[in-house]
């Protein structure tokens, strides 16, 4: 993965340089990879975003796990913190619920969703780069259904309310949210509060709220 950003950096790199020049890129645009599951594929990395999303730092990264115990200013609030609803069970004995980490190029984003269908709160800490968040109110099952399709275009509410966000193979692509879409939510009193994270910024979201985030 490492690999595939280091050779998108490169690309924009140069054609950067190369803007104002009439030399042809020298830099191969295609990045080979293999898949999970063993099957060999391509993207173009000037083109196409791969985001490394839901890595278990529990399991995959303890050490980096450890130091965000030591060092996170809110603690309490983490899974099992003196804030949490489950502190007084065992790590064996409740659900997962990260943390999680995402590491992804601009341009990508999520789509609109509810965390752990919508019975969850939860935290996003932004560590480099920015991070644009789009976030309603809580809202009942029909406006929900409602505000999606302002949103996103697509009568699929049931699919974002309840599926897995970062899924592959989504049958409906949905693009980021207008101005127009989200002026569109202000009068219908879905409150939608559109904002930048910045490294080291923190936003807890109360259970129930929709929310999609971009990377700039």
């Amino acid at each position: 993965y490492f690999q595939y950003l280091e050779q998108r950096r490169s690309v924009k790199n140069e054609k950067l340089d190369n803007k104002n020049k009439d030399d042809g890129l020298r830099l191969s645009e295609i990045f080979s990879f293999t898949d999970s599951y063993g099957e060999k594929k391509s993207v173009n990395v000037d083109q196409e975003a791969l985001y490394m999303i839901d890595v278990d730092m529990v399991k995959l990264l303890p050490q980096a796990f450890q130091d965000l115990q030591q060092n996170f200013k809110l603690p309490g609030i983490l899974p099992g913190g003196s804030h949490c609803m489950m502190n007084a069970v065992n790590a064996n004995g409740r659900p997962f619920m990260g943390p999680n980490l995402y590491i992804t190029p601009p341009s990508s984003f999520t789509h609109f969703h509810q965390d752990g269908h919508g019975t969850v709160d939860s935290g996003h800490l932004c560590l480099s780069g920015f991070n644009e968040v789009v976030m309603l109110r809580r809202l009942t099952e029909r406006h929900k259904c409602h505000a999606l399709q302002l949103l996103t275009g697509t009568s699929d509410s049931y699919g974002a309310l309840y599926g897995l966000p970062h899924r592959d193979g989504l049958k409906t692509q949905l693009g980021w949210p207008s101005k127009e879409s989200i002026r569109q939510c202000e009068d219908m009193g879905y409150y939608p509060s559109v904002f930048i994270l910045k490294a080291g910024q923190v936003v807890h979201i109360n259970k129930g709220r929709l929310h999609a985030f971009r990377k700039l």
